[in-house]
This record gives C-alpha cells, sequence and structure tokens, in this order.
C-alpha cells in the first residue's frame, strides 16, 4: 500500500527525528524501571547476548 501524499525528504527527516526521539524516551524510561526494580527490590535483570533466543522461539 503505497502512501498517496509522499512526505518531502525534509518532512521524512522530522519524522525519523521524532521517532528517535521517542525510542530514546521510552530506553530511559526502561532503564529507570531496571534501576527501580534492581535497587528497591533486589530484583537482578539480565539481558540476554545477542543471538541467544529463547526456548519458546527454538520451537518453531
Amino acid at each position: 500500500m503505497s502512501d498517496p501524499h509522499p512526505l518531502t525528504p525534509e518532512q521524512r527527516i522530522k519524522q525519523l527525528e521524532k521517532e528517535l526521539l521517542d525510542t530514546q524516551r521510552k530506553a530511559e524510561f526502561f532503564e529507570a524501571v531496571i534501576d527501580v526494580l534492581e535497587k528497591e527490590y533486589g530484583v537482578k535483570i539480565v539481558k540476554k547476548p545477542r543471538g541467544i533466543s529463547s526456548a519458546k522461539s527454538q520451537k518453531k
């Protein structure tokens, strides 16, 4: 499905900059949540190394 009014390069850049900002804010939020979980609740969260899949996805 194509867009009837394609964005100009300037509009696309603005759109991508907004998406980047939103993504950065989400990452900061999740990092803050993890910090609270670790410091206040003693929950240890370990990031999986790249290339390691969960058992669920390997069963397919």
